[in-house]
Formats: C-alpha cells, structure tokens, sequence
C-alpha cells in the first residue's frame, strides 16, 4: 500500500472515532457532579441496616429480641440487651461489622418490631477497618427518625410498628427543598 493510501485509512479512522465523538457532544448529559449532586437511588436500594427513633417515643423500636443477630449469615450483628425498670427488655448496645455485612435484608426482614431498617446509605469509605464497626449512636444517625404516622397511613398499612416501606431518608429526599 502506498503512502497515500495509509495516509487515507488514517484520515478515515479519526473521522469514524470523531463522528462517535460529536454524536454524544448534543445528548444530555448524565455526568453527576458528586459530592454537590447525590445519585437517585432506586427505591429498593438495600444500605446499610440502621436503627431510626420513633418520633412517638424518643427512643427506638428494637425490643432486643436478637433476632437479627441470629438470622444473619455472616454473625455481624451483636445486640446486648437489658432489662428497664418497667421489667421490660430494651436495647442496650447494638454494634454492626459493616465490612462482613452483605446487605442481605434477612435481618430487616425478621424483626419483629420493624425496628431495622436499610437505609441509603452507600458511602463506605473509611481509612480503618474500626471505623466500619457502627455502634448504637451511629446506627441511630444513619437511620434518623421513622416519618410520623397519621391515623390513615395506620389504617391502610395493616401492620402497626411497621415502616412504609421506605427509609426516613428516602422519605426525605422526597420533600422539596426551599
């Protein structure tokens, strides 16, 4: 092949990939300019389990029952209950290895209370292994408040104690900003 003929095949292919090039130059664009602007989580998103307070009574609504403790496949939850003044069980320390956590579900799942939930949670990334350990103050954070229940929502769910099935994030990320 001549000169002239390489010369062409390469003139050639800079326009194929330019054309490539200019076809994405009028598309939206779909870049995200993150941290400023957070990604749009599908609704079934499985985060981080946490723990959100009851706006009605200040505290959350784990009972201490460990049940999440013992359905979950990697042994990542610990809970440690105690006894109240009232003779009832409550939650003292509950601490969660997000490292091993797999983000199945199964210990939203079989609470009893609706007390865990997964949050949109998804920014992981920490410095030290310990960090990744979340305690009672952290899973409380993570989770922030159930959204209040008003006497219809209650009618229509069927289940008392029971989130909506979306995280307090999720519901807030929902409200317009002012």
């Amino acid at each position: 092949m001549s000169v002239l003929g390489q010369v062409a095949d390469g003139a050639k292919s800079i326009l194929k990939g330019l054309r490539v090039t200019l076809s994405y130059l009028f598309r939206k664009k779909v870049t995200l300019q993150y941290p400023e602007e957070r990604p749009k989580l599908s609704e079934r998103f499985r985060g981080v389990p946490a723990l959100p307070i009851d706006p009605a009574t200040g505290r959350d609504r784990c009972i201490a029952c460990s049940a999440c403790a013992r359905v979950c496949p990697d042994q990542v939850i610990t809970v440690t209950p105690e006894v109240g003044e009232d003779k009832k069980r409550r939650l003292a320390d509950m601490t969660l290895d997000v490292a091993g956590c797999i983000f199945c579900g199964l210990c939203v799942e079989v609470c009893p209370t609706g007390a865990l939930v997964l949050s949109d949670e998804f920014e992981l990334a920490h410095s030290s292994r310990e960090d990744l350990v979340l305690g009672l103050e952290k899973l409380h954070e993570i989770g922030g408040q159930f959204p209040e229940k008003t006497a219809e929502t209650e009618e229509s769910s069927g289940a008392q104690g029971e989130p909506q099935g979306t995280t307090p994030q999720a519901e807030a990320a929902k409200e317009p900003e002012a």
